[in-house]
């Protein structure tokens, strides 16, 4: 027989569901989303249904879902990873739209039991992808701490003190220093080898090398450039109806925003300083393009590099990746 443990998780709890491969519901219960209390729960689990196999199934939610999949792998339980939206799309197409913890819980079962999702494998370069996040993060918050500093200063410039201007500057003084050490300790996590590689694309330093490393762990899983694409949220939806003509829309940004927001910045630095990129871009603005679609461009080009050098070993040149 098999059974499928649903787990609807936030940051304190799981709110878990069993459920046979009838989809009948056999228990409903609430687990403490820490590893060593997920590990326990399971292996009981497991005792009362002895010989027979079963799988976690749970929605792929940040950093939330790490301790159940650690627990997983610890206990040897299959575990299913799948995206959120299938999740809002299954509740939107129910009669009453019912939400709470313990439908959820259901609900994500069910999605195991259909085959939703993809087994869980430990990602190798964990570290890189959160010291990774976390340099980006620092940077959108001294980015605000700064633009406030100076309304500060353009609303009360003269009743400011010299005190509260210091405390203002040593903040981003402390904001600059801990990036950096970020950066060093994100580099540090990341394969030299492939690391180096990325690097010789044009617009990709040693950050941008870890940020792609961290946010993909392993290329292979992408089949294709298209799919990778895809993660990064680079790809345009496409609206039509009847009989109108294909049309583009807006990106559909469905994907991880670090990594699409890595390669678009590596995308405006390699159109100003490498003459293929800069022609693409240069082309794309006379066809009438915005910067900012120009730039997407750029950066979905990039991405199909990175992607071809990653999976071939090779280095950036130029002349092969044209005559490719």
């Amino acid at each position: 027989m098999m059974y499928f443990l649903g787990c609807d998780v936030c940051k304190s709890k799981l709110d878990v569901a069993l459920i046979n491969e009838q989809g009948v519901a056999q228990w409903y219960d609430i687990v403490p989303n820490k590893t060593d209390a997920i590990m326990a729960y399971l292996m009981t689990v497991g005792g009362h249904y002895l010989g027979d196999e079963i799988t976690c199934v749970v929605e792929a939610t940040g950093c939330y879902h790490h301790p159940l999949t650690d627990a997983c792998e610890a206990v040897s339980v299959s575990c299913r990873v799948y995206n959120p939206i299938l999740t809002k799309q299954g509740i939107k197409g129910s009669v009453r739209g019912k939400k709470t913890d313990k439908t959820d819980a259901l609900l994500i079962a069910r999605m195991g039991l259909r085959g939703e999702g993809r087994l869980d494998t430990p990602e190798p370069y964990r570290s890189t992808k959160y010291t990774a996040r976390a340099q980006q993060r620092l940077g959108e918050i001294a980015g605000a701490v700064q633009r406030y500093q100076i309304h500060l200063e353009d609303v009360i410039d003269d009743d400011l003190s010299i005190e509260a201007r210091e405390l203002l500057s040593s903040i981003q003084r402390q904001f600059a220093i801990t990036r950096k050490q970020i950066v060093v300790d994100t580099a540090a996590g990341a394969p030299k080898d492939l690391m180096r590689q990325l690097q010789t694309i044009p617009g990709v330093g040693p950050f941008i090398a870890a940020s792609l490393i961290g946010e993909v762990q392993t290329m292979e899983r992408f089949h294709t450039a298209k799919s990778f694409i895809a993660y990064a949220g680079l790809d345009p939806k496409i609206r039509q109806s009847g009989h109108t003509l294909n049309s583009t829309g807006r990106l559909t940004k469905r994907g991880s925003i670090y990594l699409r927001r890595s390669l678009f910045i590596a995308g405006n630095i390699a159109r100003r300083y490498d003459p293929y990129f800069k022609a693409l871009y240069d082309k794309k603005r006379s066809e009438g393009k915005t910067y900012t679609v120009a730039i997407c461009v750029v950066a979905r080009k990039l991405a199909t590099v990175a992607r071809a050098l990653w999976l071939s070993g090779k280095d950036y040149n130029v002349d092969y990746w044209t005559r490719e």
